[in-house]
């Protein structure tokens, strides 16, 4: 597996070995199982992107997961389309909501998150709607490049 930094706008640079650190961020790769989602998803666009990821044969981007319940912070489609194909396991970023390279903003609304909201989403299944919440990190991320074989 190799990871690369990726800038905030997606431009690559140099392939570092699988599971070096950057910017303190790592990739791993996490069961599908353990991973809990918070909001729902536009079930066609997911379905899009399960066939654009299939046409590639790799995962190029890493799921962002809360750290200490495995909620989904940002990837919620990609974790739908790990399902329509048979993955076992996907790339993640763990996060803390009290990281301070983390943004976090609803679409549609100003004003303050309420992170609770978004982890106990997750934890009981009730989950937010499309598009509810927008977690970005501000500085330079972890990208990854994997067959798909190797996450089934």
């Amino acid at each position: 597996m190799l990871v690369y930094p990726q800038t905030y706008h997606g431009l690559r640079r140099k392939a570092l070995p699988s599971a070096q650190l950057i910017s303190n961020y790592t990739v791993v790769k996490l069961p599908v199982s353990q991973l809990r989602p918070s909001e729902e998803i536009n079930i066609e666009r997911a379905r899009t992107l399960a066939k654009m990821i299939t046409e590639k044969g790799r995962w190029a981007r890493p799921i962002f997961v809360e750290h200490r319940h495995s909620v989904i912070m940002d990837g919620h489609h990609r974790l739908f389309c790990a399902g329509e194909l048979g993955l076992s396991s996907v790339p993640c970023v763990m996060l803390s909501y009290d990281d301070p390279n983390l943004h976090v903003t609803y679409w549609s609304k100003p004003g303050p998150v309420d992170v609770e909201s978004i982890i106990q989403a997750g934890l009981s299944g009730d989950l937010m709607g499309f598009k509810t919440t927008n977690h970005k990190l501000r500085i330079a991320l972890p990208c990854c490049s994997i067959d798909l074989d190797e996450l089934r």
